[in-house]
């Protein structure tokens, strides 16, 4: 296969064909207006003929006062402690027994002079 630059494909030319229709006299556009609310028709209310006859039974004003309830009753039972019981005894905090630290000797020396940083005086600037 040669090496070749690309180059489009081959295409067809594109052929037009004439037709028979052409418009007739002019196009109507939308004619151009300003924008208004919508007429709406008058809200009518009818009349009824519904009417309360005599007093409405209305809820009784109550005071709140507390339910009543009925009264607590203990039943005896049959279980006591047999003997005393011992309770804990009252004792102050007192701090734990530590043992005592033991330093352990090491037998690392220094070798020669430790090399220091030099002494800078502070100077402004």
């Amino acid at each position: 296969r040669p090496d070749a630059k690309w180059a489009p494909g081959e295409r067809a030319n594109v052929i037009k064909r004439d037709d028979n229709l052409h418009p007739e006299g002019e196009f109507t556009k939308r004619p151009d207006g300003t924008w208004a609310p919508g007429e709406r028709a008058n809200i009518v209310r009818r009349d009824d003929n519904l009417q309360p006859e005599g007093d409405f039974a209305k809820r009784p004003d109550a005071k709140w006062a507390p339910g009543e309830r009925a009264n607590v009753i203990k039943r005896d039972d049959n279980l006591h402690p047999e003997g005393e019981f011992t309770k804990r005894p009252d004792g102050t905090w007192a701090p734990g027994e530590r043992a005592n630290i033991v330093r352990r000797d090491d037998n690392l020396q220094p070798e020669g002079d430790f090399a220091k940083r030099p002494d800078a005086k502070w100077a402004p600037g």
